[in-house]
């Protein structure tokens, strides 16, 4: 009898009668028109490969992005989701060896918290890649790219967390920032020696740069959406274990110990 009424109230809550039809499963293209969206339907992301580069002591970040994306009806603009985000470049191209045509104009609205890019020559259906360079303010609160500190055996440490869920990874991705609209992620970052990079997909190459920076490389993740993207950084650790042929890991912050005095060696040794 509970079930009963739980299932009368959902049906009720859907707008639909017990005795209502069974939904058809819509066909790709009329579903996407059934979604609700804040940005227009002329293009959608396949990919997007992003490089970051924090500064986690003056709160802020460099990064690019190239976006794959197909253009579905023929336009003069894109408009992604971008907040607090600045841009220095941007341009788009047919794919690899055709000439990039750049931005002829970047609008940023600030409220709708959107950036449109705007082409002297329209953009025909078909595929291309965007690239946009920015950067980025990392904050204080759990949303976009933010810095947690703390003490570490009497030494003050900080490290960097994205919290992307649910409408926050245009914070450091101008993007399109919802659900509906999923890809594939390619991420590398650029970080400090001596600290390490977390994300979704694990490493697949460090490289020491001249500066003593390390380029870290992760492999590309699923297609999904723009809010399951992870980063993180810091002085971290991670312990491993291998059960029935799946790695598990945990990752800690790497523990400070305060070095013992004589006084406490010459007791432990009694």
């Amino acid at each position: 009898m509970q079930r009963s009424l739980i299932s009368l109230a959902v049906m009720a809550l859907l707008g639909l009668s017990a005795g209502a039809p069974t939904l058809v499963a819509a066909a790709p293209a009329a579903k996407a028109a059934q979604v609700t969206t804040q940005l227009p339907r002329n293009a959608v992301p396949t990919h997007y490969a992003v490089s970051l580069t924090p500064d986690a002591a003056n709160s802020s970040f460099s990064a690019s992005v190239t976006i794959a994306l197909d253009v579905k009806q023929a336009s003069s603009s894109l408009t992604l989701q971008a907040a607090d985000l600045k841009f220095s470049a941007a341009a788009i191209s047919a794919g690899p060896g055709k000439a990039p045509q750049q931005a002829s104009r970047i609008d940023v609205d600030a409220e709708k918290q959107t950036a449109t890019f705007h082409f002297a020559q329209p953009l025909k259906p078909g595929s291309y890649q965007l690239k946009l360079d920015y950067t980025g303010i990392i904050g204080t609160q759990a949303s976009g790219l933010f810095s947690l500190d703390y003490d570490n055996g009497g030494v003050k440490k900080r490290a960097l967390y994205t919290q992307f869920e649910n409408s926050d990874a245009r914070r450091v991705i101008p993007s399109w920032d919802e659900p509906f609209y999923k890809a594939t992620f390619a991420l590398e970052a650029t970080i400090p020696a001596g600290q390490m990079a977390v994300s979704n997909m694990p490493v697949t190459s460090t490289t020491r740069l001249a500066d003593g920076r390390e380029l870290v490389r992760f492999a590309t993740s699923p297609k999904m959406s723009t809010y399951l993207l992870f980063f993180g950084l810091g002085e971290f650790e991670r312990a491993t274990a291998v059960q029935d042929g799946v790695e598990l890991g945990v990752i800690t912050q790497k523990v400070r110990w305060a070095r013992p005095s004589l006084r406490w060696i010459r007791r432990a040794m009694c």
